[in-house]
């Protein structure tokens, strides 16, 4: 039943008088209370979009410009840096594909009475030719652009994209497009894959950046901290501009209590009082466990990637640093042999069984278990299945996914050549002793000790999945203890094997009392 005509006129007015009521409430405010307001509502949407950057982020890029004239702000996410700059008397042009976002960009600038120049069009086409002391650029992660054509040759040219033949994203054009111009400083904001994947343009696009000798700064933001709404990992690059040469680096890592806190929720937020900008024309930290000065010399030896774990210390790295300094050590591979497991494939009728280890099947002693993992194979299959079998004494390390999980073989594993062994799965890499060196226990008590493996996971790289590169675990330092100190480890080991046995027995205990007790005894006996 559809409400009384003047019950339905009475609803209409009293909702349009409190729409002029909160409209004349917000122009009552100063312009800089509007923003302040509008950025509330912003955030208290449901399902906020990212297109809108939070208060403090955008203030803090705003910062890193602030001597400029003028500047260029790309893509929908600088919105409100340019709303910011745009109100400090700054000239600046946004540029944006997204006509809504354009068409509410004017909105805005004629709300907070500030002269701000709205361009609809892709930033990366470079249709406004304009020289600008500056430049702010969010590129959307990871997004093809639909028609490459339209972009500058020299853009493409850093890429080697001229033919039109390789897979490119916004991201790694708009630093090919920083690259291209030829004065300002530039601000680009990028996921973090873009600083270590070794496929596509990406390692073309660092290596241009490095090149170039523009790079005046990276800082490593945590996912959250910029974005609220997506927990990707993301850089801040700092360009100088064009004959700009830095012959270092600096690299600062945001997720230091330094810079950041945690919200109650644990999404990891900026400290207020903070200035990143600031932080460019200061001394580094002397441990380097959030900022460091980084040589070309030393990027270009580590392959041109850009991901401050390779060259900022964690503590744990640190603490590892200062431990191996005092100790003989050697590289992984001389003290192994590193085997890499490979995929078996699988048999449904096939006449032979074996157990694939997987992390999980590492019990809380250290010993790897009997694996979970079942799998048939033909004859065919067994060559390479008995390349990567498991024997009493080897170290198997997790290199992928869940990184730093170590377990060491027990002394009655099945070690037979037909059925029945146990082998590794691809995300263990299989450590085992040369003869007359480390032996098993005495390396896992090395790699499971925690502060190893949070230095092993600083070698990690990977957007979707974690790993460790072959070359970077080849090269990991491992201690050569003193014969005592070797003997120690291994007593210290089995006491702690009689103990766990202990506890399991005692577990075991546990539940058959609890088995035998009410209700868990009549409800077994009813189910028999």
């Amino acid at each position: 039943m559809s409400p009384p005509i003047g019950l339905e006129a009475a609803s209409e007015h009293a909702g349009g008088k409190a729409l002029d009521e909160a409209t004349q409430a917000l122009l009552d405010l100063s312009p800089k209370e509007r923003l302040t307001a509008i950025d509330e509502l912003m955030a208290s949407s449901h399902g906020r979009h990212e297109l809108w950057l939070p208060k403090t982020p955008a203030k803090r890029f705003a910062e890193f410009v602030d001597s400029a004239s003028s500047v260029r702000c790309s893509f929908e996410a600088s919105l409100h840096t340019a709303l910011l700059l745009a109100m400090r008397g700054k000239a600046v042009l946004f540029v944006a594909q997204n006509k809504d976002i354009c068409d509410f960009a004017q909105s805005l600038a004629v709300l907070l009475e500030c002269e701000l120049q709205v361009q609809n069009a892709d930033p990366l086409a470079r249709t406004n030719t304009t020289a600008f002391d500056a430049e702010v650029a969010f590129p959307p992660f990871g997004t093809r652009p639909a028609n490459t054509s339209q972009f500058p040759r020299r853009t493409l040219a850093v890429l080697d994209a001229e033919e039109g033949k390789k897979r490119l994203t916004e991201d790694a054009l708009a630093l090919a497009d920083a690259l291209a111009q030829t004065s300002g400083h530039t601000i680009l904001c990028v996921p973090d894959g873009l600083m270590f994947r070794g496929v596509g343009v990406e390692p073309l696009a660092r290596e241009a950046l490095v090149a170039s000798g523009r790079l005046k700064g990276i800082l490593a933001v945590p996912g959250g901290m910029i974005f609220p709404n997506t927990m990707i990992n993301t850089d801040v690059l700092v360009l100088g501009p064009s004959g700009k040469d830095y012959p270092e680096v600096r690299m600062l890592d945001l997720s230091h209590p330094q810079f950041s806190g945690r919200t109650l929720r644990g999404r990891p937020e900026i400290l207020p009082g903070t200035n990143w900008a600031s932080f460019f024309e200061e001394s580094t930290s002397i441990d380097e466990t959030f900022a460091k000065d980084v040589s070309l010399r030393e990027i270009k030896e580590k392959d041109f990637i850009l991901s401050i774990n390779r060259y900022l210390l964690p503590p744990a790295a640190a603490a590892l640093d200062s431990f191996l300094e005092r100790s003989s050590t050697i590289e992984l591979e001389d003290a192994v042999e590193l085997i890499r497991p490979l995929s078996l494939g699988k048999a449904d009728d096939g006449e032979f069984t074996i157990f694939e280890a997987s992390p999980a099947d590492v019990g809380d002693s250290g010993l790897l278990m009997k694996p979970n993992k079942i799998s048939t194979l033909e004859r065919a299959q067994m060559r390479k299945a008995r390349n990567q079998r498991l024997l009493p004494g080897d170290v198997v390390l997790s290199v992928k996914g869940t990184i730093g999980t170590a377990g060491l073989v027990p002394a009655d594993a099945p070690t037979g050549d037909e059925d029945g062994f146990w082998t590794a799965g691809q995300s263990f890499m299989i450590l085992r002793p040369k003869r007359g060196g480390i032996s098993g226990v005495v390396l896992y008590e090395y790699l499971a000790n925690p502060t190893v493996v949070e230095a092993l996971r600083t070698l990690a790289g990977g957007a979707a999945i974690q790993s460790i590169a072959i070359k970077d675990l080849k090269a990991f330092r491992v201690p050569i203890p003193s014969d005592d100190d070797a003997e120690r480890a291994e007593h210290t080991f089995l006491l702690r094997q009689e103990r766990h046995a202990q506890i399991e027995a005692i577990m075991a205990e546990i539940e058959a009392e609890r088995t035998n007790s009410w209700p868990s005894r009549k409800l077994h006996l009813e189910e028999s």
